[in-house]
């Protein structure tokens, strides 16, 4: 039942942590453990904030603590200074605190991390009260503490990064500090201080070997982000150097799909060494992670309806297969020393202009912070520009109203409201677009503008009421996706092995087969690519999962056109197979290195939000599974509209080679399509579909074959006029 207790507590169910040590509390008889389970009842009281209730079961445990052990003392002292501060009674909260250190320091080691983190509390109770100094100094105290090289002179001196372990409470502090040194007006000392974090926070991450960690991480990092941009903007505003926008951008980039970044960068670096046992064991183990947390999703899904004994045997497995994969992991590091991930090292602006970006190409990237929106700006030849917008209730309802054209159905609600959606789209243009746009332009969203069809914003007014007809973004700009700027540098530098060309699954779902409706146009949708492309198509009941797995390593470019779902916060995202769903954990588990994948399907660009991981979609997932370059969609999509699009778009890939533009001018094709009835090409028929991936230019192969042939002729003319002379 204690053990229980503490499972809920972690889960935030507090109520019924209580409930289970109420039953411990009945079936314990000696008056020291009765004495341990008042004072976890406490703990839980106090995150209800019933602190009466919390009291109670102090006194209660210190009254039954006949053995006088320094632990429970401790751990009720610290509850007790709770109490008082939760009542704002902060001296006699410091009074308990002040107790519980050294009592602490019986129990454990001066240096150890449970000293630190009452240090910590201390210095909490100071900064609440506004004496920022002191805080400084008891901040300082917990790193001292846990860091035994680091001797300051001044309150103001920082540990070196050498000196750092991943620990959570050196976090913390460095965290801390930095908010007081910003709160003084200190904002290089501010940002000093919050740059060490990320370093700590890079070491922690890197000891994660869950996936969900690694993000709730990511996510936590963002508030050190947004107030990170927040300073360099202020910097940029009292003395107009640029110096301080880049600063800005580089923050934003470092809460950009950090977790993702990683894998494909242990991803490269392994490609490089040969098959190697332990990699065949790390591949095998991560596998059979992905497939228990698969499992365990399917089962949780059942709801009450789930077997606990089942959940209880799945967890089990799980851990055995993560302290493997711990091991192995850390045999690797020894075998391997280059192979770890240092992603604390900030991307320039310089780097990306030479090594990213065409002539006529920017980059925009966006970071959406809890009180503004910051958007960037980088162009060859130009200094780095920052845009800055106040998510403001007026802001606020403009993005919901211009996202409810495209979430209901059919898309009948935009074809009824054109007027309104050309001024919608038409502010957000104005709003988000403040300086002139190269040609072509890589997007680099974030939270909410993940979720926004760029190609579809109005760039300037109209009076005509014709979808086909309407200033689109698309008629000016070639558009392109990336998750961070780091994450498309990396994947323009990776080698795409060369396989067989395509592979296409296309489950029909006849006659509502697993209750899935019907897809009238995918067997068309798989006929055209096939006449265009070639390849093994897989339609109905032979597009089967099983199939998928073991052929999808095979080819360089996937076709799946079938049904998806963006899931929610219960429901992780799926794709449908004739025979089975295939879950966003499971595809964690895959190893591809596919150069395409298009996912002619629902929903696959979209899912629930995690801040500084973007959006936990299937395109996300397939990403990390070694997928180069995707082609997803961000909601419900047409079944006819999509054939045509996808049609045309393997058309215009073949004689190309260059996927962004091949998406592009498809979209064009579908709207300058005379056999396409007007009200049919709305953007919801076709802006649906995006294209994330490398931006590298590849050269038209019509091009190069007419160079091909103009060098044949000169050859020839030189090879007759030496035989003639």
């Amino acid at each position: 039942y204690s053990n229980l207790s503490i499972v809920f507590r972690t889960k935030g169910n507090y109520t019924k942590a209580i409930n289970y040590l109420k039953l411990a509390l009945n079936l314990e008889d000696l008056p020291q453990g009765k004495s341990r389970i008042h004072s976890d009842i406490a703990i839980n009281y106090l995150f209800l904030n019933n602190v009466s209730k919390a009291f109670e079961n102090i006194k209660k445990s210190n009254s039954l603590n006949v053995q006088n052990s320094i632990s429970i003392l401790m751990r009720n002292e610290i509850s007790m200074a709770n109490c008082f501060l939760q009542q704002k009674e902060f001296d006699m909260g410091l009074l308990e605190l002040e107790k519980a250190l050294e009592n602490s320091k019986i129990v454990f080691d001066d240096r150890d991390r449970e000293v630190a983190k009452i240090y910590n509390q201390i210095a909490n109770v100071f900064k609440e009260k506004n004496q920022i100094d002191k805080a400084l100094d008891f901040y300082q105290k917990g790193l001292i503490t846990l860091l035994p090289k680091y001797n300051p002179k001044s309150v103001k001196e920082n540990p070196l990064p050498s000196f750092f372990y991943p620990e959570n409470t050196i976090k913390e502090s460095l965290d801390n500090r930095a908010e007081l040194f910003y709160m003084k007006g200190d904002f290089t000392s501010a940002l000093e201080s919050y740059m060490l974090a990320f370093k700590v926070e890079a070491q922690l991450r890197a000891s994660y070997l869950s996936q969900n960690s690694k993000v709730i991480q990511q996510q936590e990092s963002r508030y050190r982000s947004e107030k990170c941009i927040d300073i360099c903007y202020e910097l940029f505003q009292q003395t107009n150097n640029s110096n301080w926008i880049e600063r800005a951008f580089q923050f934003a980039e470092q809460s950009k799909s950090i977790v993702l970044l990683d894998a494909k960068k242990a991803g490269f670096l392994k490609s490089k060494i040969k098959d190697d046992r332990l990699f065949l064991i790390e591949k095998k183990l991560n596998y059979q992670k992905t497939q228990l947390n698969n499992d365990l999703v399917i089962e949780e899904l059942k709801g009450e309806n789930a077997s606990v004994d089942l959940l209880s045997q799945l967890t089990h497995e799980r851990d055995v297969i993560l302290n493997k994969l711990q091991l192995t992991k850390q045999s690797i590091e020894v075998k391997y020393p280059n192979l770890k991930i240092q992603n604390d090292s900030l991307i320039s602006v310089k780097l990306i202009k030479e090594k990213l970006l065409n002539e006529n190409e920017s980059l925009i990237e966006f970071f959406d912070g809890k009180f503004n929106v910051y958007v960037f700006l980088i162009s060859n030849g130009e200094k780095i520009r920052i845009t800055k917008i106040v998510k403001d209730v007026t802001f606020k309802n403009r993005l919901e109203k211009f996202f409810n054209f495209f979430s209901e159905s059919r898309g009948v609600f935009l074809q009824n409201n054109i007027e309104e959606y050309k001024k919608l789209g038409l502010d957000l243009y104005k709003g988000i677009f403040k300086y002139e746009l190269y040609d072509d332009l890589i997007i680099v969203p974030d939270g909410l503008f993940s979720f926004i069809p760029f190609d579809a914003l109005i760039t300037k007014k109209t009076s005509s009421t014709n979808f086909e007809e309407l200033p689109y973004l698309i008629r000016k700009n070639k558009i392109g996706y990336a998750y961070s700027a780091a994450i498309q540098l990396q994947d323009n530098n990776q080698y795409v092995q060369k396989k067989e060309k395509l592979v296409g699954f296309f489950p029909i779902f006849k006659n509502k087969h697993r209750e899935l409706s019907e897809l009238k146009y995918t067997k068309e949708e798989a006929e055209s690519i096939n006449h265009v492309m070639g390849g093994e198509f897989f339609i109905n009941s032979e597009a089967t999962k099983a199939r998928f797995g073991k052929l999808s390593q095979n080819f360089s470019i996937i076709h799946l056109s079938t049904h998806a779902s963006a899931g929610d916060y219960f429901i992780p995202p799926s794709i449908e197979f004739y025979d089975e769903t295939l879950y966003l954990p499971e595809i964690y588990g895959y190893d591809l290195s596919t150069d395409l994948l298009i996912l002619s399907a629902c929903e696959t660009g979209t899912g629930t939000l995690r801040k500084g991981s973007g959006t936990m979609s299937l395109a996300r997932g397939f990403s990390f599974a070694g997928v180069k370059n995707l082609i997803v969609s961000l909601w419900k999509v047409n079944d006819k509209s999509t054939k045509e699009l996808m049609a045309v778009f393997h058309k215009n890939f073949k004689t190309s080679g260059n996927k962004s533009m091949a998406l592009h001018n498809s979209k064009l094709a579908y709207i300058n399509n005379q056999s396409v009835l007007s009200n049919k090409k709305s953007p919801y028929y076709w802006a649906s579909f995006i294209y994330i991936g490398e931006t590298s230019k590849i050269e038209d192969k019509s091009v190069g074959l007419l160079w091909f042939l103009i060098l044949g002729f000169i050859m020839l003319g030189i090879y007759f006029f030496f035989k003639k002379w």
